[in-house]
């Protein structure tokens, strides 16, 4: 058995005919049917039934269809690792949910690609659930994640940072000149939050369910820059990171009373092969605070 006899069975499995198959692959028939016979030969089962309208997965098939997906995924990925150590441009596929990227990929861009000019960084940005999901399934190498006190157990992680989140408006809402804001004092006021999916929104309601106030939402976006305008603008309140409102002059901010403060970390899955690209950035991570 060899990867290119797994490759062939699976374009079989995906497109029921061997003709089907061929011409995916590029190769005679003839070429096809045989590989398939050998491996059938090799194990002394019948992996297909032939049949006139194509093929149909014997049980020891199913078996070997199941077990050949794991072995080609870890294949190309050991493929893809050795093709990245031999290449003089290193890639880091990186995941930043978007209130935290706002803070430290200028400092990121700025210095860490400023030290390590042969690393290209390609960032995507979206909600803790989609970010552990992309990870898990080797969409991202590396990612920053607001979370609480648990990472997924199928991920390593390196705390970065905590932060407060604030509650903001105009400097002229009444809003402002308090202390502190509690769940029943925003009751009845327009709020726009990230959408469902974000670390930030599942706490922020938590917080409305436990003050035991149904928080009135004008607006959910997954653009930071669009939650930042409709809050300066007046036209809604909203929920940031202290860091950030701290920067915005248009917006002044309150504590939330109880205080929410999130953790920051980076995470990468546990089995994943650490190539250097990942590594350089980890160790740039122990040794800069990122958010000062």
């Amino acid at each position: 058995m060899n990867l290119m006899q797994l490759k062939y069975f699976n374009a079989v499995c995906t497109y029921g005919t061997v003709s089907g198959a061929a011409e995916y692959l590029h190769i005679a028939q003839p070429s096809l049917s045989n590989s398939i016979k050998e491996l059938e030969n090799e194990f002394g089962v019948t992996l297909f039934n032939r049949q006139h309208r194509g093929m149909v997965l014997t049980e020891a098939g199913e078996i070997l269809l199941k077990m050949s997906l794991d072995i080609l995924e870890r294949a190309e990925r050991t493929e893809k690792m050795m093709k990245d150590m031999g290449k003089e441009k290193k890639t880091l596929k990186l995941g930043v949910p978007p209130m935290t990227g706002s803070l430290i990929m200028p400092t990121i861009y700025g210095d860490f690609l400023a030290q390590n000019k042969d690393i290209e960084l390609e960032t995507v940005e979206c909600g803790w659930k989609d970010m552990n999901r992309k990870i898990l399934e080797d969409q991202l190498d590396i990612a920053f994640v607001s979370h609480g006190q648990h990472i997924d157990s199928g991920l390593s992680s390196l705390p970065v940072g905590r932060l407060e989140i604030v509650c903001g408006s105009t400097p002229e809402n009444e809003l402002s000149k308090r202390g502190k804001v509690t769940p029943k004092q925003l009751n009845n006021v327009p709020l726009v939050m990230f959408e469902d999916g974000f670390f930030q929104t599942s706490e922020i309601k938590k917080w409305f369910i436990k003050g035991e106030t149904n928080p009135d939402i004008l607006m959910q976006t997954s653009q930071l820059s669009t939650m930042m305008t409709i809050i300066s603008e007046g036209t809604a309140v909203g929920f940031a990171f202290k860091k950030l409102i701290e920067k915005n002059a248009n917006i002044a901010y309150v504590s939330m009373d109880p205080p929410i403060c999130v953790n920051i970390s980076l995470i990468w899955k546990k089995d994943k092969y650490f190539f250097s690209a990942m590594q350089r950035f980890k160790d740039y991570l122990s040794r800069r605070n990122i958010f000062e």
